[in-house]
């Protein structure tokens, strides 16, 4: 069953459906949804899109050095990945930990595509892939580090407009055989109001919120104790757009929503003010892309081929490759 097939179904079965169900079906249903179908490659020059780790290894160096001036004197590590899409970033993590002597005692992956999943264990064999936080095991003794990159982006949101002093949901129905979005109330409105009572919103501002994510921050802040850093880093904001962030994205090019159904890559801009209120306690600290390599790069790691390595950070923090040096945000927080 196609993709567009799935949608209508499900259309079919309740008169319409949020924008997240739409986009969680379109990414990850079984076999067909973007993350799961057996498609060649994804993620890359001949796939749909491209992400730092997959232009230069520079970027699991910089992440690796962040960590490290946390915790400059660990010998001992646990490495925790949320998305690792094809598994670049892992990997160029323990490559660079093991060049400074520091033992990887355990590699977990947090990951629900079986696509990638498989990816995962042609480069990393000896890495446990787990599909729900929850079942990660941690050794306080130990130190801890999580990290991701564009994964959370990919997780549904649903969307919410405000109209006369009240948030309708946006969801998506089909009327005579062409698809169309419609206002529903909801009985969320007034946690809505309450949770983003800092802003003051206008009639037909759209609001996004994911309870997706709310339900795996819910499970992170279970895992964060002590003796652990914690980054990632996304397309995203720190102040409420107040508008659609969705985005389709096919072989690179940008697409209409209902305008394709298949191979369709949808993801939102990441809230960095939201996760950065969820972990408060510890202090986080939230910089662009350009930022983090500029504060936390050693510029001894690649003294030998210095030209070469500054074109690459100015590509991943700079302004020439879809100004990813602004566009995305990195947040990191930590306990010892």
């Amino acid at each position: 069953m196609s993709i567009q097939q799935k949608i209508d179904l499900a259309i079919r079965a309740s008169g319409s459906i949020s924008i997240q169900d739409f986009v969680e079906i379109s990414n990850f249903s079984k076999k067909d949804g973007f993350y799961n179908s057996e498609e060649i490659q994804k993620i890359g020059n001949k796939g749909h899109f491209i992400t730092s780790p997959e232009i230069s290894s520079l970027f699991g160096i910089c992440l690796t050095d962040q960590f490290l001036s946390i915790f400059p004197d660990t010998k001992k590590v646990h490495l925790i990945e949320f998305g690792p899409g094809n598994g670049y970033l892992t990997l160029d993590i323990l490559n660079y930990l093991k060049s400074r002597k520091i033992e990887v005692q355990k590699i977990s992956i947090l990951e629900k595509s079986d696509f990638f999943i498989k990816e995962i264990k042609k480069k990393i064999p000896s890495a446990e892939v787990f599909d729900d936080l929850h079942n990660i095991k941690i050794n306080p003794n130990i130190t801890t580090f999580f990290y991701s990159n564009e994964f959370f982006d990919a997780f549904g949101s649903k969307q919410y407009i405000h109209q006369n002093q009240k948030f309708n949901e946006i969801k998506i129905t089909k009327i005579n055989n062409e698809y169309k979005l419609v206002y529903e109330e909801d009985l969320i409105s007034a946690y809505l109001k309450n949770r983003y009572s800092n802003y003051e919103f206008e009639d037909n501002d759209i609001l996004e919120h994911s309870v997706l994510i709310d339900n795996l921050l819910i499970q992170l802040k279970e895992k964060l104790k002590k003796n652990f850093f914690f980054s990632t880093t996304d397309y995203g904001y720190l102040k409420l757009p107040r508008k659609s962030t969705l985005r389709l994205i096919s072989n690179h090019k940008k697409v209409n929503l209902f305008e394709e159904f298949e191979n369709i890559d949808y993801s939102f801009g990441v809230n960095f003010e939201y996760l950065k209120d969820n972990f408060d306690i510890f202090k986080p600290k939230v910089i662009s892309q350009k930022e983090l390599f500029e504060n936390y790069l050693n510029q001894n790691t690649y003294s030998e081929k210095k030209d070469m390595v500054d074109k690459t950070i100015d590509m991943l923090g700079g302004s020439i490759f879809e100004n990813m040096g602004d566009q995305f945000l990195n947040i990191s927080f930590y306990s010892v």
